[in-house]
């Protein structure tokens, strides 16, 4: 292999180092928005499970499959590059962007409101108005006729003498 191509596996290999900090770091300020403990510690290695093979299509694309030891010290070097240069910025970042995101979602969810759930809900509450009006008018009009009916027999409810 020439100099020239270990220079170029050796930048890409920083570069993948970096990548593999920027996805740890965004992954965990997701999933530590949305999961629980229990579930945070299955997703922690289901990440990792795939992040093994796209690892390895990294090196068979980059290197033709091979591994040798220095291109992981390169990967951890471009790791540790990250968190120590670039961690901070990209945090700030992503989470102005999660930010964005929410009010987004719940711009979204008002607009939806407005537009879909309260005109359903009126249409429901004005079909209920239509049943349940009536049936009430009706109730009060017979029991207003019952009423009637006791104060003409005499019967009011206390006179037991």
């Amino acid at each position: 292999m020439s100099l020239n191509n270990q220079l170029h596996l050796l930048i890409h290999t920083l570069l993948y180092g970096i990548f593999l900090g920027l996805c740890f770091d965004t992954f965990n300020l997701v999933l530590g928005h949305f999961a629980k403990k229990t579930c945070h510690n299955i997703l922690f290695i289901l990440y990792w499970v795939i992040q093994l093979p796209l690892a390895i299509l990294f090196f068979h694309r980059v290197n033709r499959g091979e591994f040798q030891s220095y291109l992981l010290v390169f990967a951890l070097l471009g790791g540790g590059l990250y968190f120590k240069i670039f961690q901070k910025a990209y945090m700030k970042e992503l989470k102005m962007l999660l930010k964005m995101c929410r009010h987004l979602l719940i711009g979204i969810r008002k607009v939806l409101n407005v537009l879909i759930f309260t005109p359903i809900a009126f249409i429901f509450k004005v079909i209920f108005d239509i049943i349940v009006i009536p049936k009430k008018i009706f109730r009060k009009k017979r029991s207003d006729e019952d009423e009637a009916r006791h104060w003409q027999d005499g019967e009011v409810q206390g006179d037991s003498k």
